[in-house]
């Protein structure tokens, strides 16, 4: 026998009531979620302090350098300021946690300095590492039917033509870097130019090979001979760390990342009419003399009106 409805709503209801007390007592009542605010609802509280986010934290690689072409004084002072990128970034990024953002902009904030600097000292660190992992390989030798060799060759014209526009970038960099990237607009690998370790980036690219061309990586051992030092890391790539990377960057499949377009017209029906008409009629914003909208099939003017033009014409 069922319950009248009110009876079984009023019972539902007492239940609800004494498991909350009940969790109430033992201090198991779950808190309701406060409503999400969007972003451009949000409202900052001057005497609420900010949360504070777990920072991103990076732990220093250990690398062993074999190479005898650059000196154990050169590869530990090398080492400290590698591990200075790291201090310096761990650091800015606590700092970002309680960064007062309400008062960034782009003339004077330090939320912009935090950014800007967390940013070099990032890519610092990972321009390091890419550049201790693919040098210092005493038995260096690459094939004609490998995969750098092949790329290179046919992105560049030969693989000479690659060694030379390299050695150009590397030449021509300031207090920098001279990288091959892969270019996954273009699904080339090109040769590029970082000054600093920020200025001429380019988006969305992906590094295989980083040469350290700034003048601690090599004047305690060549003085200013920058091309003594770039001729003998050269002599020294890991050609089956590079090849991997490519391997890597071209699975990425980041080239489909440029060809996600918009979808203006999402109405399947009037799709498959374009299609089978060929194209779709320009002008479809028609109005009769009532002014309710009519179908571009339809007349293009009353008969009256038509008449009347052929009149004023004198037809």
């Amino acid at each position: 026998m069922s319950l009248p409805e009110n009876l079984e709503k009023a019972l539902a209801g007492i239940v609800r009531q004494k498991v909350k007390e009940s969790l109430a007592k033992t201090g198991h009542l779950p808190t309701a979620k406060a409503p999400r605010t969007p972003l451009v609802e949000a409202k900052s509280h001057s005497n609420k302090k900010p949360s504070l986010r777990e920072a991103l934290v990076i732990t220093p690689g250990s690398f062993t350098l074999k190479t005898e072409k650059l000196s154990k004084r050169s590869k530990d002072s090398h080492d400290t300021i590698y591990k200075k990128h790291v201090d310096t970034f761990n650091k800015i990024s606590s700092e970002l946690d309680a960064v007062n953002r309400q008062s960034a902009n782009s003339f004077s904030s330090l939320y912009r300095a935090f950014k800007c600097d967390e940013c070099t000292n990032l890519n610092a660190i990972k321009l390091h590492e890419l550049y201790w992992n693919n040098i210092s390989d005493l038995a260096s030798e690459i094939g004609v039917d490998s995969l750098p060799y092949m790329k290179f060759s046919r992105d560049h014209g030969t693989f000479e033509d690659w060694q030379h526009d390299f050695m150009a970038c590397a030449m021509a960099a300031e207090e920098g870097w001279a990288i091959t990237v892969y270019e996954p607009y273009k699904g080339t690998y090109m040769n590029v130019i970082v000054d600093g370790h920020d200025r001429g980036v380019p988006v969305g690219c992906i590094p295989v090979i980083a040469l350290d061309m700034w003048s601690h990586a090599f004047f305690k051992d060549y003085d200013i001979d920058k091309k003594s030092y770039l001729i003998s890391m050269m002599r020294e790539l890991n050609w089956d760390v590079i090849e991997a990377r490519m391997v890597l960057a071209e699975k990425s499949e980041l080239r489909a990342l440029y060809a996600i377009h918009p979808v203006y017209n999402d109405n399947p029906e009037k799709l498959l009419q374009a299609a089978e008409d060929g194209m779709e009629t320009p002008v479809d914003n028609i109005k009769d003399i009532s002014g309710a909208k009519v179908a571009p099939s339809n007349p293009a003017a009353p008969e009256a009106i038509l008449n009347q033009d052929q009149q004023e014409r004198g037809y």
